[in-house]
């Protein structure tokens, strides 16, 4: 039975979301698909496998008139003739599969396979899709282990629509947000099952692979593998086993270690063949300021505060003080990496992450706002207390799914946001 409702739950959100980018385009409510950060996201594919110029002078020539768009993340590298990608790899990776699909319609429909037509961008748009609901299913399964399925469908449904998760599966797909929403999503299961089954040479192979491909889509995502290192960790002494655990299966971590250093070294060979060095900070001018983090605006502002756009992680809060009896095993990285995961994003200079709905660097965080909301709701001892939980819940997801709607509609603009407009377009009158 609980497959079945898994099943339903992860179609019926696949086909919501697949009506959320039909509307969005079909109404001209954004696009194309391939635009701002997610230009440069993709450029990769096309620049590879069809313009065969890794330095993008092809594409810059033949698509936009000779100079890579603002805001594109694509600029010339010092004097040289080539552009540099900000952005790292990894969403391109993932990507590929949906990339080729579109190379083969294209090739059936006999259209142009330029890299850019409609059949791109749509494949593009429906690929942020697929792996925002295959980290959905992903979580199910985790969650699945420790918690009823009713508690499930409940925390999963309130975070879909409570969070900006649904919006950066559709709206805004072509971002990475989606894209490690679904990587943390994989290793946080896979090291479960390493935990639960064994280390067997299968699952090493395949979360080294996640974690590479977490840091190369977002590098201070990085911190989440704090959760594989630390997992199932209580007390110094179990913090010890591990590390003894580790150097006595030296040879067992290299199936982990290969495809992690393999994926990775992809992004430092990108960067070699564009710079001459392996390593560079490809951000430029923008960087971080660890002395004067901007925590206050970052969860509370209107501009872009979490706790004002997504209420409903505020009350997941609480949930942390649960989750050591209904899932101990993610209760001390949970503890460690809310913060530092916070604090990091909060010290970045550009602390509201540019034009976003709600505060976009948080939504790869939701599983470990899965965790606490579940074991939150069935830590509650009275009947009264869960009937308030479900109606807060849904209540939060109406809310932020309103704030939703004003924002696609441009009701709400895509930054700058004051209370007075967020006002305005509650009571428009």
């Amino acid at each position: 039975m609980f497959l079945r409702k898994e099943s339903i739950f992860v179609l019926a959100v696949f086909f919501v979301g697949i009506i959320g980018i039909f509307t969005v385009y079909s109404c001209h409510l954004n696009g194309p698909p391939i635009r701002s950060d997610g230009v440069g996201y993709y450029l990769y594919l096309p620049a590879v496998f069809i313009y065969h110029d890794i330095g993008l002078q092809r594409i810059a020539t033949e698509r936009f008139d000779g100079l890579m768009p603002v805001g594109s993340g694509a600029s010339p590298y010092k004097n040289s003739q080539k552009y540099l990608i900000k952005y790292p790899i990894g969403e391109a990776l993932l990507m590929m599969p949906f990339f080729f699909l579109a190379c083969l319609a294209s090739f059936v429909a006999n259209v142009k396979i330029d890299g850019f037509s409609f059949l791109f961008q749509y494949a593009a748009a429906v690929s942020g899709l697929f792996y925002a609901t295959a980290g959905l299913a992903i979580l199910w399964r985790v969650l699945q282990r420790r918690f009823r399925q009713n508690t499930i469908l409940l925390v999963l449904f309130g975070l879909l629509f409570g969070t900006n998760l649904f919006h950066y599966a559709t709206y805004d797909s072509v971002f990475s947000h989606a894209y490690s929403f679904f990587l943390f999503c994989a290793f946080l299961c896979l090291i479960d099952e390493l935990i639960r089954s064994g280390y067997s040479p299968g699952r090493l192979i395949t979360a080294g692979a996640a974690a590479g491909l977490i840091i190369v889509t977002r590098p201070t995502n990085a911190l989440w593998l704090l959760v594989g290192a630390l997992y199932g960790v209580s007390s110094i002494p179990k913090l010890l086993k591990r590390f003894r655990f580790w150097m006595s299966h030296a040879k067992e971590c290299l199936f982990f270690l290969a495809p992690f250093l393999g994926i990775i070294f992809l992004q430092l060979l990108y960067w070699k063949i564009i710079t001459g060095t392996f390593i560079i900070y490809p951000y430029q001018n923008e960087q971080f300021d660890f002395l004067k983090p901007e925590i206050v605006n970052v969860l509370f502002s209107v501009r872009k505060g979490l706790f004002f756009w997504s209420p409903i992680l505020f009350i997941a809060l609480p949930g942390l003080f649960y989750v050591r009896k209904r899932y101990p095993e993610l209760f001390i990285p949970a503890l460690l990496f809310l913060p530092l995961n916070a604090y990091v994003i909060s010290s970045w200079g550009c602390w509201w992450y540019g034009g976003a709905f709600g505060h976009r660097a948080f939504v790869e965080s939701v599983p470990i706002f899965a965790v606490c909301l579940c074991s939150f709701y069935e830590g509650i001892g009275f009947v009264w207390g869960r009937r308030a939980f479900v109606f807060v819940t849904l209540v939060c997801a109406a809310f932020s799914t309103w704030l939703m709607a004003k924002y696609w509609t441009g009701a709400i603009p895509f930054d700058g946001v004051t209370l007075n407009q967020v006002i305005k377009a509650f009571f428009p009158c």
